[in-house]
């Protein structure tokens, strides 16, 4: 993260003079008096994973049948397995050469492909695990809840008082940047860097970063997101610019997106949709342990949408009938027009 001196760090109670505290958009899940939630980084890319996972994956699967079907299916059955079928004749010597040598190296290869594609490209937590990262600055409490894969670090609690902003980092253009890749290559995040526990320890017990929010298309946009977080950890809802309820453009949905949620929000196109969704349908939604009492009594966004302020989901919700007459009222009042409000009152009455 380059958290070595070589960025600025910023403490919590220090304001970015000159900045505004501004939200991009789809960054929240909720905002409400206790707590504000953000998403993580790089959710809305997913579907370069799915295309090149499929890139990746074929061609490997293509030669490990080769290889079972030439080396080590003639061995027990003494035929050739082909896509189609067993070969009618007996397999030859030519047969087995051919697997063994070829097949068997290229297999072996594969293997290492699928391995630094998975580990060490970090595909691996695009599949099989959280749908999305969670990220939780709670007021009440002053600590932060993070909802992350295991093999990105895990869940994981922290004082919100001794985690630094980096606003000037370029988290996702290191590797494009070091290779001379155009600027249009670039993703910006802003990081919150968690420094060790103690500063002596070689193994910097407690040293962690997250990313968040969404990508951000400029390096500029990291410190009015920084600053938004920072003064609604401090001052709260209502005060020091930070309104008392966000938009709709400002919140993404709590919970597994559909197809047609994931268009709505992000405007891709066909096959990134397809490949993105490739890619969720493989995960499964987190969920805050009970035992932290992350919501401090509040509930959460995907339970109560209306009452927590996670507008894009209480606007799902309203969609396909899953929000009661009390809590559509409440949605509208604050964030609907006057003539719906009136027409939803109308139909309780």
């Amino acid at each position: 993260m380059q958290a070595d001196g070589s960025k600025r760090l910023l403490k919590p109670v220090e304001r970015i003079e000159f900045s505004e505290a501004v939200l991009p958009e789809r960054c929240l899940y909720a905002q409400n008096e206790t707590y504000l939630e953000s998403c993580n980084s790089g959710w809305e890319r997913q579907w370069k994973a799915g295309i090149g996972t499929v890139f990746v994956l074929f061609p490997c699967l293509l030669i490990f049948w080769g290889f079972y079907g030439f080396a080590l299916h003639p061995v027990v059955f003494d035929h050739v397995l082909l896509f189609w079928g067993a070969s009618e004749n007996a397999a030859t010597s030519a047969d087995l050469w051919f697997g063994w040598l070829l097949l068997l190296p290229l297999s072996l290869g594969c293997c290492v492909l699928l391995w630094l594609w998975f580990d060490i490209m970090g595909v691996g937590t695009c599949f099989f695990t959280y749908a999305r990262g969670r990220i939780r600055f709670n007021r009440v409490t002053r600590k932060v809840y993070l909802l992350r894969p295991r093999g990105c670090g895990g869940n994981a609690v922290f004082d919100w008082d001794r985690l630094r902003a980096i606003v000037d980092m370029d988290g996702y253009d290191l590797l494009a940047r070091k290779n001379g890749a155009p600027g249009k290559a670039a993703y910006y995040s802003l990081i919150l860097y968690h420094p060790p526990f103690d500063a002596d320890d070689p193994h910097a017990k407690g040293e962690d970063a997250i990313f968040v929010g969404p990508t951000l298309p400029m390096q500029q946009e990291a410190a009015p997101l920084w600053e938004y977080i920072r003064r609604f950890m401090e001052y709260g809802p209502g005060q020091e610019g930070i309104p008392e309820r966000i938009g709709q453009e400002h919140t993404t949905y709590c919970g597994k997106p559909s197809c047609s949620q994931y268009k709505l929000e992000q405007l891709p196109g066909v096959l990134e949709t397809a490949y993105h969704m490739l890619s969720q349908v493989t995960c499964s939604w987190p969920v805050f342990p009970k035992e932290w009492q992350s919501d401090s009594g509040i509930g959460e966004p995907e339970d109560k949408p209306v009452q927590t302020g996670a507008v894009m989901t209480a606007l799902v919700y309203r969609s396909q009938g899953k929000l009661g007459k009390a809590d559509e009222i409440e949605f509208l009042r604050h964030w609907g027009t006057a003539e719906a409000l009136q027409e939803a009152m109308s139909r309780k009455a």
